[in-house]
């Protein structure tokens, strides 16, 4: 999905179709509360895609605040940082729209419809949530609807107003946008890859996918690559560091550098990581109860397995917890570490930072 696409030079794109037999290559960029990530990936096709470099730099409090960019000037200089230290001459950027700044939603037309039905109908869907000419939206055909055996379209619109200073912010770092997708959607194309190379057996399975994140948790229920439901919670890094903060009356800098130590303090496992996992898992739980109360009859079955990913999600005896009061197969899955790694890579920090890579990794894997 591409609520921005950029349009400038033609003659790149020409350049690049040239070139097919070559290996092509993308950098995702995501944007937290707390750093600027970024992931080089090149790659023939999905199927064989490779981790060259990626780069993580912490962001200052105030520049960005939850979803919001509260000073689009300030973050510049980091965005530049981040890419040089990618040392790459890739020019195909892709970033996100937080989930939270945007709608993401399934309409159904009754009749098959051609692209240009198909336009018209993403149109009159759109024009519901908000004024045809304030919108940015894109839409494409998503199967069929189980209930009525119509066409799924997945239409996602956002503001023109949070959009375009978000592109514009992009240009001014030099690093124009080949294409701006929802982060929600990254985090579906990264466990796609991941799905469809490493765990080709749940490809169409229902699975749950939860991203624990800087300042939300998102939701999906897929099967086959489609989003069968979604939804964003509060649980995230934020409520990890709240804990830290509270237990050990540190401030906000001193319990971000106490998360990420590989040495814990002393009852950090009892204090903090097994108090954050009850939450989580409790979260977990109230998603999924919501998820079956929504459902048909004929679209009820239970899922098959759930999957972890985000930078919270790698507290000791997480999976476990969930699997014992789902009574559901968990996994911690980071598809930064599935992917073949290039020679610049650092295998044991990568370990370290995978979890944080998800969205960013599903980014790039967009761009290819």
């Amino acid at each position: 999905m591409r609520l921005f696409q950029h349009t400038g030079k033609p003659a790149a794109a020409g350049k690049r179709q040239t070139q097919a037999a070559l290996p092509r290559s993308a950098v995702g960029i995501d944007i937290s509360q707390y750093a600027v990530r970024m992931v080089l990936l090149s790659g023939h096709s999905l199927n064989q895609i490779r981790l060259e470099k990626y780069a993580v730099t912490p962001l200052p409090k105030n520049i960005v605040k939850g979803n919001k960019i509260q000073d689009y000037e300030q973050l510049v200089p980091y965005l530049q940082h981040t890419y040089t230290q990618l040392h790459t001459s890739c020019k195909i950027f892709v970033a996100a729209m937080p989930h939270g700044l945007a709608s993401l939603e399934h309409a159904v037309s009754r009749t098959p419809l051609d692209a240009a039905g198909l336009e018209d109908f993403a149109e009159s869907e759109v024009a519901q949530i908000g004024p045809h000419g304030d919108m940015n939206y894109d839409y494409q055909p998503d199967g069929s609807d189980s209930r009525s055996g119509g066409q799924k379209i997945l239409i996602a619109a956002a503001k023109k107003d949070d959009v375009e200073p978000r592109a514009e912010m992009f240009e001014q770092a030099g690093l124009p946008l080949h294409a701006l997708d929802l982060d929600l959607l990254a985090q579906r194309n990264a466990f796609a890859y991941w799905l469809n190379c490493h765990a080709p057996e749940l490809a169409h399975e229902k699975i749950a996918v939860f991203g624990i994140y800087d300042t939300q948790m998102y939701a999906l229920i897929m099967r086959g690559g489609q989003i069968l439901y979604k939804q964003e919670t509060a649980a995230s890094v934020e409520q990890l560091l709240h804990l830290i903060r509270h237990t050990y009356q540190t401030g906000e800098e001193e319990a971000r550098y106490m998360l990420n130590l590989t040495e814990k303090p002393g009852g950090y496992q009892s204090q903090i990581a097994e108090r954050f996992n009850m939450q989580i898992t409790q979260e977990v739980q109230r998603v999924l109860q919501f998820y079956y109360t929504t459902q048909t009859m004929e679209a009820f079955s239970g899922i098959k397995h759930i999957l972890l990913t985000g930078s919270a999600s790698c507290q000791p005896g997480l999976a476990e917890s969930v699997s014992a009061q789902t009574n559901t197969p968990v996994q911690c899955v980071y598809p930064a570490l599935a992917a073949e790694r290039g020679p610049y890579i650092d295998a044991a920090q990568l370990q370290a930072d995978a979890p944080a890579l998800t969205v960013a990794f599903g980014l790039a894997a967009r761009g290819l």
